[in-house]
This record gives C-alpha cells, structure tokens and sequence, in this order.
C-alpha cells in the first residue's frame, strides 16, 4: 500500500452512485429529535434502498437566522428580534455516537455515517477504538466523517477550549493520521504538535480492512490537500456542480502531485432535497431554509430533481448525502423512494424490487 493512499489499494474502479440520507443537521427542520421517528425514518430510507444514513456532531441545533450568524453560509434577511426572543435558538438533538450505535442494531443493510464528527470533541486514539467497536458491532457498516469543528458557541457552552482555525486544521490533519495507525499498525506510535500515542493496540480490529472509510467534512483546500492525503473522501456542503466540478479537478492535480490515484480519492455533496410539483410549496421552502444558498436545494417535480441529481454526476459526483425536510413526518421520504432513487440506482432498485 502506498503510504500516500489511504484506500489500501493501488487500484480504482468505476464506483456505483452512493445515496445517502442525513438525519440530523443544525438547522431546524432538518433534524429528527427523537429516537422512534429516527429508527422509523431509518428503516424507511433502507427498505428504499439508500445506501447509508447519517448523524451530525452537535449538541445543540439553531434557528436559521442562528445558524446563518454562527455558521457564516449566507447573509439572510434581517430577523425580527421580538420573534426570535420568543423562540429558542435550540431544538431536540441526539448525540450523534449514541444514536448512531443504536442505529447499527435498529437496521441491517444501510451504512451508517458521521457527517461530521467534531475533532475537538473526542481524542482521536480513543476515537479510533470507538469506531473499530461500531464498525465490528455493525457488521462492518461504518463511515467515519470527520471535521476540524466550527462552532465557537457549542464549544463555549460545553467548556471546550476553542483553538485559533489553523490549528483545528492542522489537529483534524494529525487525527486522521492518528486514527490510520491505530487501525491497522500492531505498535502504533505517533508524535505530533497536538497528538502523542505510543502502542495504542486496537483489538478487535474493525471488520472493515484496512479500516473503515475515512471523509473530511470542509470546503478549505487547505482541509482538502489535507484529505488528498489521508483521507478516503470529502463532503462539500451546498455546492452548485459546476463549483464541485472545479474542486474535483483541483483534488486530481493534488492527488497526482502526491503519487495518488485520483480515483481513491472521492468527492461527496450534500444537498436539501425537497421534491414538490407546487411552485408555492416551492417558495416557502426557500424562504424557510433561506440559510442554505440556492445552489444547494434540490426542489421541483421529481423529474426536475432528477435532472439536478444527475448534472452532479455529470460534474464527476458520485456520492451524494441528501437532507430532506421533516423526513418523519412528511411524504418527501417517500417521492424520494418511489419517484427519484429509481432514476439515479435503476439497477440497485430492480435488485429490490
């Protein structure tokens, strides 16, 4: 194995497209608060045949106008501050290890992911054992997300230190070199600027060889040359496919620069997908999740959702990590199942049929 790769072989193929569902996010509407909706919601999303479900990393969720002012995406209209005086800027939210264990037993097929852990919040060794644990209990269904963290309000609230972004980006670099060696290595030692291990065994192994699928959740290139070498793919969030096809030629120099196959090397998007024949419904939810740019929400008939789905892969998009609006208790679940999968994985959805 190249030292430089992190798929753990020299050699490529042609992936399959990867629906994935995301069942909590820190935006309200986007999250499922309790565990019976998420376990239901699950189910659903694998008997559809999505391929993998995923949990975001954080304590608390916002209101748009919050998230907007915290997360720096968009500049939003103004808000009405009697309004949000009178709102809570935070809404159930399960935390995201918990949950996501709970899930490997509540389901069977679909894989189960981290979009994305927070690396400040847990060391990454301990990490490693955590996700070897899961990845065993699971049957070997786990994608570990991981990012260099954002949110300077959560980190306050729960007592975090809150380092300057140039070294969460460099901690997040050494975390998941950390994570690799404990994982494969049966005498792992690493000295960093932020992380020292010195034989920190992981037995049992993960089931997944050499390891589980590492991503980086991040639109930095610094984060991305980052993920070029240590990582087995990245998430951008809200992404127009055009922007997405420049980032994937970007990715390709990198990984050439490094001696890396470009194709080890996969490019995630995640998108709001929200299918609705009703131009009025179409507009509430632009004003609703008015947050996430433009670029980054799917909506319209099926067929006009499925023409957006399928300009990404033209852009060399072959993952995709799809948010849609009360998942438990809305029918967009099911459009999306019925009406939208069958287009994009026809040959997956006559295997389930």
């Amino acid at each position: 194995m190249n030292d430089d790769d992190p798929s753990g072989s020299g050699t490529a193929h042609e992936p399959e497209p990867h629906i994935g569902l995301i069942l909590a996010l820190t935006i309200r509407g986007l999250a499922v608060g309790n565990y019976p909706d998420m376990v239901r919601a699950a189910q659903a999303a694998e008997s559809y045949g999505f391929d993998s479900v995923w949990l975001c990393d954080h304590f608390l969720t916002l209101s748009p106008d919050d998230y907007v002012r915290d997360a720096g995406i968009t500049a939003g209209p103004e808000s009405d501050g009697d309004a949000q005086q009178s709102r809570s800027s935070s809404v159930p939210l399960l935390e995201c290890w918990t949950a996501l264990s709970a899930l490997s037993r509540d389901t069977t097929t679909v894989r189960l992911g981290t979009s994305v852990l927070c690396n400040s919040y847990r060391y990454p060794a301990v990490l490693a054992k955590m996700a070897a644990t899961l990845d065993v209990i699971s049957g070997g269904r786990l994608d570990l997300g991981m990012g260099a963290g954002w949110f300077q309000q959560e980190y306050e609230a729960y007592g975090i230190p809150f380092p300057p972004t140039g070294d969460r980006v460099t901690a997040l670099g050494e975390s998941l070199q950390v994570m690799r060696q404990v994982w494969t290595e049966p005498h792992p030692t690493f000295h960093g600027d932020f992380y020292r291990i010195d034989g920190a065994v992981c037995d049992p192994p993960p089931l997944q060889q050499p390891h589980p699928p590492l991503w980086v959740g991040g639109e930095g290139l610094r984060v991305h040359r980052i993920a070029a070498r240590h990582a087995n793919g990245i998430n951008v969030r809200w992404w127009p496919a055009e922007k997405c096809a420049e980032r994937r030629a970007f990715l390709d120099r990198e990984c050439e620069a490094i001696g890396r196959d470009p194709a080890t090397l996969r490019l995630s998007v995640t998108t709001l997908l929200a299918p609705t024949d009703s131009s009025a419904q179409q507009d509430e939810l632009r004003t609703r999740f008015q947050s996430i740019p433009d670029t980054g929400l799917i909506t319209g008939t099926p067929e006009a959702c499925v023409e957006r789905i399928r300009a990404y892969q033209d852009a060399g998009i072959d993952h995709f990590l799809f948010t849609i609006p009360d998942v438990a208790d809305s029918t967009c679940l099911d459009v999306v199942g019925e009406q939208i999968l069958p287009h994009i994985k026809p040959a997956r959805h006559t295997q389930l049929t």
